[in-house]
């Protein structure tokens, strides 16, 4: 038997238990990543949480939306009630509404843990993962509990082995490789680089996203049906193009 999720070998369930401990400690900090995203509102905060010098042009709307849990409650409110209907539990309609949004999500994700055991076994556990890995991160970056690891992709210039540093947010920034002195736009780069049928052009899937004008979702859905290469965290780019 294969865990739904990451196709490794498991012997008594349809995810491994990696993949289920993984889910399970998303869900248990999912809460406080949302409150802690509530101090990160203001515009020109530090990772600390100090005040930043930068004048303050409005407000930090990824900071505001994952603190206000619209979309959050909204995915895992419509797996909660497909799990209550398929279990037979008292519809949502009929559940007393939280007081506030900081219990509400506390709530919706006590609930996902509690019947985790019972979800990895269902055929649609693929889907779950990702929604929570993704909503997981999304916190993470409102709470701006992680600091961003840069992206390399090697050199296309033939007999240059030296890799680039690019910005996947920026991809009209001019590069430069430090060993060939070559410079380019990334977008310039990324084309050649991948034009070079030699060299395998890895990303990890966020980037991969924001390259093809597409949701961390997708991509993995186009991981999870195709096989898609992977070293680590990052995904083989030009096989995801390929199976899209």
């Amino acid at each position: 038997m294969n865990c739904n999720i990451c196709q490794r070998s498991t012997l008594d369930s349809n995810a491994c238990k990696s993949c289920y401990l993984n889910l399970c400690q998303w869900l248990r900090e999912i809460p406080q990543l949302r409150r802690e995203s509530e101090h990160f509102v203001a515009p020109g905060r530090s990772g600390s949480g100090a005040v930043s010098a930068e004048r303050s042009i409005g407000v930090n709307v990824n900071a505001l939306d994952y603190s206000m849990a619209g979309e959050l409650l909204g995915i895992l409110h419509s797996w909660e009630s497909m799990i209550r209907s398929a279990r037979r539990l008292t519809p949502p309609a009929f559940l007393r509404k939280e007081p506030t949004i900081d219990q509400e999500v506390q709530t919706a994700c006590d609930f996902q843990v509690a019947h985790i055991l019972w979800s990895i076994d269902q055929d649609w556990i693929g889907d779950f993962y990702i929604e929570v890995k993704e909503q997981h991160s999304k916190g993470l970056a409102a709470a701006k509990r992680f600091v961003e690891q840069p992206r390399r992709i090697p050199c296309p210039t033939d007999d240059c082995h030296k890799f680039i540093v690019i910005d996947a947010d920026d991809l009209l920034k001019d590069v430069t490789c430090y060993g060939c002195k070559n410079s380019w736009s990334v977008l310039r780069l990324v084309a050649l680089a991948m034009s070079n049928p030699h060299r395998k052009f890895f990303l990890d899937v966020e980037a991969i996203g924001l390259w093809l004008g597409i949701t961390q979702r997708q991509v993995y859905k186009i991981i999870k049906a195709h096989d898609i290469e992977r070293r680590g965290a990052l995904y083989d780019l030009a096989g995801v193009i390929a199976n899209r």
